[in-house]
Protein backbone atom coordinates (compact mmCIF):
# COMPACT_ATOMS: atom_id res chain seq x y z
CA UNK A 1 0.00 0.00 0.00
CA UNK A 2 1.57 3.28 -1.04
CA UNK A 3 1.18 6.83 -2.31
CA UNK A 4 3.91 8.11 -4.63
CA UNK A 5 4.52 11.57 -6.07
CA UNK A 6 4.10 11.95 -9.86
CA UNK A 7 3.58 15.63 -10.67
CA UNK A 8 2.22 18.94 -9.45
CA UNK A 9 1.09 22.33 -10.68
CA UNK A 10 1.40 25.46 -8.57
CA UNK A 11 2.78 26.32 -5.15
CA UNK A 12 1.91 28.42 -2.11
CA UNK A 13 2.33 31.59 -4.15
CA UNK A 14 -0.25 30.32 -6.66
CA UNK A 15 -2.79 30.24 -3.84
CA UNK A 16 -1.85 33.75 -2.70
CA UNK A 17 -2.14 35.26 -6.17
CA UNK A 18 -5.43 33.52 -6.89
CA UNK A 19 -6.79 35.32 -3.84
CA UNK A 20 -5.09 38.68 -4.49
CA UNK A 21 -6.59 38.95 -7.98
CA UNK A 22 -9.77 40.13 -6.23
CA UNK A 23 -7.95 43.44 -5.70
CA UNK A 24 -6.04 43.21 -8.98
CA UNK A 25 -2.79 42.66 -7.06
CA UNK A 26 -0.06 40.05 -7.09
CA UNK A 27 2.66 38.91 -4.72
CA UNK A 28 6.11 37.58 -5.50
CA UNK A 29 8.73 35.51 -3.77
CA UNK A 30 11.29 37.11 -1.49
CA UNK A 31 15.03 36.58 -2.05
CA UNK A 32 17.10 36.42 1.11
CA UNK A 33 20.82 36.74 1.58
CA UNK A 34 22.86 34.57 3.92
CA UNK A 35 21.85 36.74 6.88
CA UNK A 36 18.15 36.45 6.11
CA UNK A 37 17.80 39.97 4.73
CA UNK A 38 15.68 40.63 1.66
CA UNK A 39 17.69 41.40 -1.46
CA UNK A 40 16.67 42.83 -4.82
CA UNK A 41 16.15 40.52 -7.78
CA UNK A 42 18.87 40.69 -10.38
CA UNK A 43 18.96 39.84 -14.06
CA UNK A 44 21.76 37.69 -15.44
CA UNK A 45 22.34 37.78 -19.20
CA UNK A 46 18.78 38.93 -19.74
CA UNK A 47 17.30 36.04 -17.75
CA UNK A 48 15.50 36.75 -14.50
CA UNK A 49 17.05 35.22 -11.39
CA UNK A 50 13.52 34.01 -10.66
CA UNK A 51 13.93 31.71 -13.65
CA UNK A 52 17.46 30.57 -12.88
CA UNK A 53 17.01 30.02 -9.18
CA UNK A 54 13.36 29.77 -8.04
CA UNK A 55 13.10 31.21 -4.53
CA UNK A 56 11.18 29.37 -1.87
CA UNK A 57 10.32 32.11 0.60
CA UNK A 58 7.07 34.03 0.59
CA UNK A 59 6.36 37.15 2.59
CA UNK A 60 4.90 36.94 6.06
CA UNK A 61 1.77 38.79 4.99
CA UNK A 62 1.19 36.17 2.32
CA UNK A 63 1.54 33.37 4.85
CA UNK A 64 -1.02 35.24 6.93
CA UNK A 65 -3.35 35.45 3.95
CA UNK A 66 -3.14 31.68 3.42
CA UNK A 67 -4.06 31.09 7.06
CA UNK A 68 -6.95 33.57 6.79
CA UNK A 69 -8.32 31.86 3.69
CA UNK A 70 -8.27 28.43 5.31
CA UNK A 71 -9.70 29.63 8.62
CA UNK A 72 -12.65 31.34 6.93
CA UNK A 73 -13.23 28.53 4.41
CA UNK A 74 -12.36 30.58 1.34
CA UNK A 75 -11.37 27.44 -0.50
CA UNK A 76 -11.32 28.52 -4.17
CA UNK A 77 -7.74 29.95 -4.18
CA UNK A 78 -6.45 26.56 -3.00
CA UNK A 79 -8.20 24.89 -5.94
CA UNK A 80 -5.90 26.63 -8.46
CA UNK A 81 -3.39 23.81 -7.91
CA UNK A 82 -3.03 20.21 -8.97
CA UNK A 83 -1.22 17.20 -7.53
CA UNK A 84 -0.90 13.80 -9.22
CA UNK A 85 -0.12 10.69 -7.20
CA UNK A 86 0.28 7.03 -8.09
CA UNK A 87 -1.56 4.95 -5.54
CA UNK A 88 -1.63 1.30 -4.54
CA UNK A 89 -4.08 -0.18 -2.03
CA UNK A 90 -6.27 -3.24 -1.45
CA UNK A 91 -9.69 -3.12 -3.10
CA UNK A 92 -11.79 -2.03 -0.07
CA UNK A 93 -9.37 0.79 0.75
CA UNK A 94 -9.37 1.92 -2.89
CA UNK A 95 -13.18 1.95 -2.71
CA UNK A 96 -13.10 4.20 0.36
CA UNK A 97 -10.64 6.53 -1.36
CA UNK A 98 -12.87 6.73 -4.44
CA UNK A 99 -15.76 8.01 -2.30
CA UNK A 100 -13.93 11.34 -2.31
CA UNK A 101 -15.17 12.59 -5.67
CA UNK A 102 -15.22 16.40 -5.55
CA UNK A 103 -12.06 17.81 -7.13
CA UNK A 104 -10.44 14.39 -7.59
CA UNK A 105 -10.15 12.18 -10.66
CA UNK A 106 -8.81 8.66 -10.85
CA UNK A 107 -7.71 6.26 -13.57
CA UNK A 108 -7.32 2.68 -12.37
CA UNK A 109 -5.62 -0.37 -13.79
CA UNK A 110 -8.01 -2.84 -15.41
CA UNK A 111 -7.76 -6.60 -15.13
CA UNK A 112 -9.73 -6.83 -18.32
CA UNK A 113 -6.44 -6.12 -20.06
CA UNK A 114 -3.65 -7.33 -17.76
CA UNK A 115 -2.91 -10.82 -16.55
CA UNK A 116 0.11 -10.47 -14.28
CA UNK A 117 -0.33 -11.90 -10.80
CA UNK A 118 -1.52 -9.13 -8.45
CA UNK A 119 0.17 -8.20 -5.21
CA UNK A 120 -1.90 -8.70 -2.10
CA UNK A 121 -1.96 -6.80 1.15
CA UNK A 122 -1.32 -8.59 4.46
CA UNK A 123 -2.85 -6.63 7.35
CA UNK A 124 -2.10 -6.59 11.03
CA UNK A 125 -5.28 -8.25 12.20
CA UNK A 126 -7.48 -6.52 14.76
CA UNK A 127 -10.25 -7.85 16.98
CA UNK A 128 -13.92 -7.15 16.40
CA UNK A 129 -15.23 -4.02 18.09
CA UNK A 130 -18.30 -3.90 20.32
CA UNK A 131 -19.17 -0.58 18.67
CA UNK A 132 -19.40 -1.32 14.95
CA UNK A 133 -19.02 2.37 14.15
CA UNK A 134 -15.41 2.03 15.26
CA UNK A 135 -14.83 -0.78 12.78
CA UNK A 136 -12.35 -2.81 14.81
CA UNK A 137 -10.64 -3.07 18.17
CA UNK A 138 -7.12 -3.79 19.36
CA UNK A 139 -4.61 -5.87 17.43
CA UNK A 140 -4.29 -9.54 18.32
CA UNK A 141 -1.34 -10.68 20.39
CA UNK A 142 1.80 -11.65 18.42
CA UNK A 143 1.21 -15.39 18.63
CA UNK A 144 -2.36 -15.18 17.37
CA UNK A 145 -1.29 -12.60 14.80
CA UNK A 146 1.22 -15.02 13.31
CA UNK A 147 -1.39 -17.76 13.00
CA UNK A 148 -3.94 -15.44 11.42
CA UNK A 149 -1.48 -14.03 8.92
CA UNK A 150 -0.26 -17.52 8.01
CA UNK A 151 -3.83 -18.63 7.34
CA UNK A 152 -4.54 -15.44 5.38
CA UNK A 153 -1.42 -15.77 3.24
CA UNK A 154 -2.43 -19.33 2.37
CA UNK A 155 -5.89 -18.23 1.26
CA UNK A 156 -4.50 -15.37 -0.81
CA UNK A 157 -1.78 -17.48 -2.44
CA UNK A 158 -4.34 -20.12 -3.40
CA UNK A 159 -6.62 -17.48 -4.93
CA UNK A 160 -3.82 -16.00 -7.03
CA UNK A 161 -2.79 -19.50 -8.13
CA UNK A 162 -6.39 -20.24 -9.14
CA UNK A 163 -6.44 -16.99 -11.12
CA UNK A 164 -3.30 -18.00 -12.97
CA UNK A 165 -4.78 -21.47 -13.60
CA UNK A 166 -7.93 -20.02 -15.18
CA UNK A 167 -5.77 -17.91 -17.47
CA UNK A 168 -3.77 -21.00 -18.45
CA UNK A 169 -7.07 -22.70 -19.36
CA UNK A 170 -7.81 -19.84 -21.73
CA UNK A 171 -10.42 -18.02 -19.64
CA UNK A 172 -10.73 -14.34 -20.55
CA UNK A 173 -8.90 -11.96 -18.23
CA UNK A 174 -12.11 -10.07 -17.50
CA UNK A 175 -13.66 -13.26 -16.07
CA UNK A 176 -10.62 -14.89 -14.47
CA UNK A 177 -10.36 -11.88 -12.15
CA UNK A 178 -13.63 -12.93 -10.45
CA UNK A 179 -11.70 -15.38 -8.24
CA UNK A 180 -9.39 -12.69 -6.86
CA UNK A 181 -10.16 -11.67 -3.26
CA UNK A 182 -10.63 -8.23 -1.73
CA UNK A 183 -7.12 -8.23 -0.29
CA UNK A 184 -5.52 -7.90 -3.74
CA UNK A 185 -4.00 -4.50 -4.39
CA UNK A 186 -4.87 -2.24 -7.29
CA UNK A 187 -3.00 0.72 -8.77
CA UNK A 188 -4.44 4.02 -9.86
CA UNK A 189 -3.35 7.53 -10.83
CA UNK A 190 -5.05 10.15 -8.66
CA UNK A 191 -5.15 13.86 -9.48
CA UNK A 192 -6.78 16.64 -7.52
CA UNK A 193 -6.32 20.05 -5.98
CA UNK A 194 -5.15 20.98 -2.50
CA UNK A 195 -8.65 21.34 -1.08
CA UNK A 196 -9.74 17.91 -2.25
CA UNK A 197 -6.68 16.07 -1.01
CA UNK A 198 -6.85 17.95 2.31
CA UNK A 199 -10.48 16.86 2.66
CA UNK A 200 -9.43 13.25 2.08
CA UNK A 201 -6.57 13.42 4.58
CA UNK A 202 -8.59 15.24 7.24
CA UNK A 203 -11.48 12.78 7.13
CA UNK A 204 -9.48 9.59 6.69
CA UNK A 205 -6.99 10.45 9.45
CA UNK A 206 -9.67 10.45 12.14
CA UNK A 207 -9.58 7.75 14.80
CA UNK A 208 -12.85 6.21 13.62
CA UNK A 209 -11.55 5.69 10.06
CA UNK A 210 -10.34 2.22 9.13
CA UNK A 211 -6.74 1.74 10.21
CA UNK A 212 -5.48 0.91 6.74
CA UNK A 213 -6.89 4.06 5.15
CA UNK A 214 -5.45 6.09 8.03
CA UNK A 215 -2.06 4.70 6.99
CA UNK A 216 -2.73 5.60 3.35
CA UNK A 217 -3.85 9.12 4.31
CA UNK A 218 -0.60 9.59 6.22
CA UNK A 219 1.38 8.68 3.10
CA UNK A 220 -0.62 11.19 1.03
CA UNK A 221 0.04 13.81 3.70
CA UNK A 222 3.76 13.09 3.68
CA UNK A 223 3.93 13.56 -0.11
CA UNK A 224 1.96 16.81 -0.33
CA UNK A 225 3.14 18.62 2.83
CA UNK A 226 6.60 19.63 1.52
CA UNK A 227 5.17 20.70 -1.86
CA UNK A 228 2.79 23.31 -0.41
CA UNK A 229 4.07 23.78 3.17
CA UNK A 230 2.04 26.86 4.15
CA UNK A 231 -1.17 25.99 2.33
CA UNK A 232 -1.16 22.35 3.43
CA UNK A 233 -0.52 23.25 7.07
CA UNK A 234 -3.39 25.76 6.97
CA UNK A 235 -5.79 23.24 5.45
CA UNK A 236 -4.91 20.27 7.64
CA UNK A 237 -4.09 21.77 11.05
Amino acid sequence: MKAEYVDRMGNDLSVVNAARVSFNKTSSYVYLDEDGNEVELKVQDGISKDFLDPPKVIRGKDVGLIKFLAKHHHWTPFAHTAITLRMQAPIPIRTQAFKHKVGLIENEESRRYISTAPDYFTPTFRQQASDKKQGSGEAFDPSTQTKLQSFYDGVMSDAVSNYDYLLELGVAEEQARFVLPQGCEVNWVWTGNLVSFANFVNKRSKSDAQGEIQDLAKQVNDVIAPLFPHSWAALTS
